[in-house]
């Protein structure tokens, strides 16, 4: 299904979304998600990008993780 991984994957200018992992964007192909879906989850990820960038190197420290689930 190339359209929806290069949904997951390609560069995007309007808006600027950085792509998914490749592990979920597998995950997303295998399971033939819809396309709003991939597109959603691509938002989701880039505000979770950002906020880790805004809390900074600092924060790392006091983090750990466990999985996919931070343990604070």
């Amino acid at each position: 299904m190339p359209a929806l991984r290069s949904l997951a994957l390609d560069a995007l200018d309007d808006p600027p979304l950085p792509p998914l992992p490749e592990a979920a964007a597998e995950l997303l192909i295998r399971l033939s998600a819809p396309p709003r879906l991939v597109a959603h989850l691509r938002a989701v990820h880039d505000a979770a990008v950002r906020l880790l960038d805004a809390i900074g190197a600092d924060a790392d420290a006091r983090l750990a993780f466990q999985g996919a689930y931070p343990v604070m």
